[in-house]
């Protein structure tokens, strides 16, 4: 809720008295913790009592990328500790 919250809260000081604000582009990682599903959903919540209630929240979600301090390979990673595929290695 408070992610939702700060997001309209910063849309809305940004927009220096325009009276338009169609929608919202965040762009939160695969590893940052955040429910993307919740955070729609508090968005639409939270928007109704602000200046802009038909705004609209446009979520990028960026992959989770890891690079292999042993060896150097770069991967997608899903969660922040996995072992390296190629040298098997907890240093990723």
């Amino acid at each position: 809720m408070s992610i939702a919250n700060n997001i309209l809260d910063i849309a809305e000081k940004s927009m220096n008295g325009h009276q338009r604000l169609l929608a919202i582009t965040v762009q939160i990682g695969e590893l940052a913790g955040v429910e993307i599903e919740s955070l729609r959903f508090c968005f639409e919540a939270i928007k109704k009592s602000t200046t802009y209630p038909d705004v609209r929240l446009i979520i990028e979600e960026i992959p989770g990328r890891g690079v292999c301090e042993a060896c150097g390979k770069e991967l997608h990673i899903a969660e922040p500790f996995v072992l390296c595929p190629k040298c098997e290695k907890y240093s990723v």
